[in-house]
């Protein structure tokens, strides 16, 4: 192995849930049993099974078959990899690891690796295959892997002292993540905060504001399921009800819903120059940071779909509490945009409505205060009409529906981002040319249905769930 000993058994297990070859079946709103063999001081726990009997592995062999050429490829460059160190998984890695193989990082940093071995003597073979000497122990049953002894003497003595699952943020953690799933995982993000904001070049908070952050990965019937949970005690979060994405055309192949920008701001005032991000938007588009937040404070929504030439239609409608001034703010960039390129804002009258639009090289952006508080803006000639009449919509498709099911979108929400990826295939190439996507790529796109990303919650803690769909 030619990774360092303990990271490449890790890495071969990851690559082996990615190719299908493993799974992890846990229950919803519980905390792993295997909890009990990490530090309740421990600062990262990941948990996965190499069970390939499980109904999740099943579940992600499934999927892979979709995609024959990637899924050989990625299986073929795992067993060479294994054949140039005399291994194979069958005879030799899937003996030696057992049924799950837990991950923990302790209070010091250092990596210890768990697992319940079909064959003490093929990981014992494994072991004697590492470039470098791997120290072993026995932790309630569990063999226990680590780099030095004295790696696994601290970390016997820091589970004496109590072990992760009695923490309530663990357990706050693991109970907002999916039933049944390929891996789960933990980061005490505070503990880790000095470290990142050094390496982020962050000097002004001297922490990240995150006290931890979840993860789980699930392969489904129809699909992938991503759940992600982080904890902001700073920042309490709001949801909204997401009214305008009921009125969004339903040939939209990409959708991002969106509510007050007014925390996020909060959370970068300490990090981030605030005041030269202002100026430099005034001096560009002539508008200060604090009114395009306004304009940006209540709901919003930006959506893309195909349009009538060459480039896409975008079109982004917003809900913002004062609709005169979030209306000025657009009026403001656009005139700005039309002194610059010598060009005029001209109007028009649709429905009995009044259009401003601008053209710039072929290129038309038109907007409009409606009349009930909205502001929107387009790029194509009928974006507007089409937003405000009564054709079919995004969120009576089957696609849609099927999406937001799979991730439980509801009247209330912290933001989503949807997309028809099938549905990328046409609006590329009509971009790009006919022969842009390479033949291995569009076979993919066609074989995936749609992609979305949630956001939910209350107060402090965020949860995201992501689902792709496979059209089978």
């Amino acid at each position: 192995m030619r990774l360092r000993p303990l990271h490449a058994l890790v890495a071969i297990a990851f690559a082996l849930v990615v190719a299908g070859c493993a799974a992890a079946p846990e229950e919803t709103g519980s905390v792993p049993a295997t909890a009990g063999l990490a530090p309740a001081d421990a600062i990262a726990f990941v948990t996965l099974v190499t069970d390939e009997s499980s109904e999740q592995w099943e579940n992600a062999d499934r999927l892979l078959a979709l995609f024959p050429d990637a899924r050989s490829e990625l299986v073929d460059s795992i067993r060479t990899e294994l054949a140039q160190e005399d291994l194979s998984w069958t005879n030799d890695v899937a003996p030696a690891l057992g049924d799950e193989l837990v991950v923990v990082v302790t209070a010091d940093q250092k990596p210890v690796v768990l697992l319940q071995p079909e064959s003490d003597e093929r990981l014992q073979a494994l072991m004697a295959k590492s470039d470098e000497p791997l120290a072993k122990g026995i932790v309630d049953d569990w063999t226990v892997l680590a780099e030095t002894q004295a790696d696994i003497d601290s970390y016997r003595a820091a589970l004496g002292r109590g072990t992760l699952e009695s923490v309530r943020s663990f357990e706050d953690a693991m109970t907002g993540l999916p039933a049944e799933a390929l891996v789960r995982g933990w980061v005490d993000l505070k503990a880790l905060s000095s470290e990142l904001t050094s390496v982020l070049a962050q000097p002004a908070r001297g922490d990240l504001g995150v006290d931890w952050l979840a993860a789980a990965l699930a392969a489904e019937e129809d699909g992938v399921h991503l759940s992600l949970g982080v904890r902001t005690p700073d920042d309490n979060g709001s949801s909204y009800d997401p009214e305008l994405v009921d009125r969004v055309p339903a040939d939209a192949v990409a959708a991002l819903s969106f509510g007050g920008t007014q925390g996020v701001l909060d959370r970068v005032e300490g990090t981030v120059d605030v005041g030269e991000i202002s100026k430099v938007l005034q001096d560009t588009v002539g508008v200060s940071l604090d009114g395009l937040l306004d304009a940006l404070s209540g709901e919003g929504l930006l959506y893309v779909r195909k349009g009538g030439s060459e480039a896409p239609e975008v079109t982004l409608v917003l809900a913002p509490p004062d609709a005169d001034k979030a209306f000025d703010t657009v009026d403001h960039v656009v005139r700005k945009l039309a002194l610059q390129s010598g060009e005029e804002v001209r109007t028009r009258t649709e429905s009995g409505r009044t259009i401003n639009e601008l053209t710039v090289e072929g290129f038309t952006l038109a907007y409009e205060k409606l009349d009930d508080g909205k502001v929107i803006v387009t790029t194509g000639p009928g974006g507007i009409a089409d937003f405000l009449g009564d054709g079919p919509k995004l969120v009576d498709s089957d696609a849609f529906r099927a999406a937001a099911e799979r991730v439980d979108l509801g009247e209330r929400t912290r933001g989503f981002a949807y997309v028809d990826i099938d549905g990328l295939v046409p609006l590329i190439e009509s971009i790009a040319g006919p022969e842009a996507l390479p033949a291995e790529a569009r076979d993919v796109l066609k074989t995936l249905d749609s992609f979305i990303l949630e956001g939910s919650g209350d107060g402090p803690t965020t949860e995201l769930d992501g689902f792709v769909r496979v059209t089978r």
